[in-house]
């Protein structure tokens, strides 16, 4: 009887024992073996076997598991999750894998598929599991940014770097979110911590810049958006805040060269940008006075966005301009085409043009004398004619200076001419002067006569 009652117990003890080994100890071969085929890539194939096996073996959840895996590895995302709830809610255990693989890879789809709350959760159970975890920490504060909470966002960083002082991508969202607190010396300090730690941190450069930039020290600012401008995301931002350097630092051609990669470098997702730069880019043409190539920025922005800013106020400001093809011409047109339009100006003014000098593509000098009729030998008196491209509103100064280059030149009378009115102090000078003002309108119809 005992030996009877001992021969039982043996046989329970190593069923027990074989039941125990198979169920947490051996990992079941087959599933092994996928699992190998996943990590080296064969994800269809591998799916294909999960499904069998699923189907035949009633889903054992190292299958689900598995299958979560494949879907992931693949960017099937939603049913990827469907997969790793399955194998979380079942509470059971896993040969292949650990909950925080499973929760991890919950996170992943769940912000792939922009799920912050879901992602959220997840992570304070990763956060409860390994509470040292700086990545856990990390992001859970993005996705508080990402909600606008600048409160939990800041909490959760400040214990990021608590964790991981080097953590590079932390102090550089903390640099950026003291740069909009308007935080100069907390913001200087967290960002040039980033950059210290990690050479690459593109948002930390462009926050560095734009510190600069406010105070000023646009050279500065310059090459820290040199640096930013490698990372695509802020590149085409960079292109615009240098732009805004140059023009700051009088240097317009170098401010138009970024304005214009600004806009070469936009995208379909980058409309925002790309009207910030074409808007830039027409507020610098205008105030030099390139009134056409303004025109033509604005043109383009109201297509995209009638509604943008003050645009449809600019355009319509200058619509007598975009409808005067003569004056378009007498802006934009090449040298050799603009120094024929100045002669014909000349001519149909009365004079014989002596000496022609373009200073620059926006200004150009004659020396021209009274046209008189054959056989009088009157000695004619010269004129001095100063012609300007920009369409800037010309004031005193600038008559003064006319008046003064004239007589240099010993000229008896000097004309000015301008693509705009002139301003009202510069009229009132010359009521009792030999000077003789063109401008806007008046230039409009002598172009019309002679151009037809």
């Amino acid at each position: 009887m005992n030996l009877q009652l001992l021969v039982s117990g043996l046989v329970i003890l190593l069923g027990l024992f074989i039941y125990t080994y198979f169920k947490f100890f051996r990992k079941p071969k087959k599933i092994q073996k996928i699992w190998e085929q996943i990590q080296t890539g064969e994800i269809k194939n591998s799916i294909r076997q999960l499904k069998a096996i699923i189907i035949k073996q009633g889903g054992p959840i190292d299958a689900h598991y598995l299958l979560a895996e494949c879907y992931r590895r693949e960017g099937n995302y939603q049913m990827a999750l469907v997969e790793y709830r399955f194998c979380l809610k079942s509470k059971k255990k896993l040969y292949i894998g650990t909950e925080r693989e499973m929760r991890e890879g919950i996170v992943e789809c769940a912000l792939k598929l922009g799920r912050d709350e879901e992602a959220l959760n997840q992570l304070y159970e990763l956060n409860r599991l390994e509470p040292k975890n700086d990545k856990y920490l990390y992001e859970i504060a993005k996705i508080f940014y990402r909600k606008g909470n600048l409160e939990q966002t800041v909490t959760y960083l400040d214990k990021t770097i608590r964790v991981n002082p080097t953590h590079a991508e932390a102090l550089s969202y903390l640099g950026m979110i003291m740069y909009h607190a308007n935080k100069i010396k907390e913001a200087m300090l967290y960002l040039a911590k980033a950059v210290k730690y990690n050479p690459r941190n593109y948002r930390a450069y462009y926050y560095l810049g734009r510190l600069y930039m406010d105070g000023k020290d646009f050279n500065k600012a310059i090459t820290y958006f040199d640096a930013a401008q490698k990372s695509q995301y802020y590149r085409i931002r960079s292109y615009i805040q240098k732009g805004n350097c140059y023009r700051e630092l009088n240097e317009f051609e170098h401010a138009v060269e970024e304005y214009k990669k600004a806009i070469s470098s936009a995208t379909s997702k980058d409309q925002n940008l790309l009207l910030t730069a074409r808007y830039s880019l027409a507020d610098l043409y205008e105030f030099r006075g390139k009134l056409t190539e303004a025109i033509e920025q604005w043109e383009n922005i109201y297509r995209i966005n009638p509604g943008y800013k003050d645009v449809a106020k600019k355009l319509e400001k200058y619509q007598d301009l975009r409808a005067d093809d003569n004056m378009k011409d007498f802006l934009v047109s090449p040298l050799p085409v603009f120094e024929g339009i100045c002669l014909d100006i000349v001519k149909y003014l009365g004079y014989d043009v002596v000496d022609i000098k373009h200073v620059k593509s926006s200004v150009t000098n004659i020396i021209a004398v009274p046209r008189v009729n054959v056989g009088i030998s009157i000695r004619p008196q010269k004129v001095y004619i100063k012609i300007y491209r920009d369409a800037i509103p010309l004031g005193l100064n600038a008559i003064k200076n006319l008046v003064d280059e004239a007589k240099t030149m010993n000229c008896k009378k000097a004309v000015c001419i301008s693509p705009v009115e002139f301003k009202e102090e510069a009229k009132e000078y010359t009521e009792s002067r030999p000077i003789e003002l063109i401008g806007g309108a008046q230039l409009s119809k002598i172009l019309a006569e002679i151009r037809g």
